[in-house]
């Protein structure tokens, strides 16, 4: 099984609780209350997203590809 490797960029919510997405994978966000859970969360998105790519034939993005140009 190849191994990619994504920037992940997080922060916290107002209400509490943390926020993570993936730049270089449009659309894949995550949550969680702890920063743990958020980072877990997200793993666990890009890992979906990366799978739904690779059943769909399309291309699989580096890291710091362009956002929205990537899974095209």
């Amino acid at each position: 099984m190849k191994t990619y490797t994504y920037t992940v960029l997080l922060d916290t919510k107002e209400d509490g609780g943390y926020r993570a997405k993936c730049p270089a994978l449009p659309g894949v966000r995550a949550y969680g209350d702890t920063r743990k859970e958020a980072i877990q969360n997200i793993r666990i998105s890009i890992s979906h997203k990366l799978d739904t790519l690779i059943a769909s034939g399309r291309r699989i993005p580096k890291d710091g590809d362009p956002a929205g140009r990537a899974a095209r």
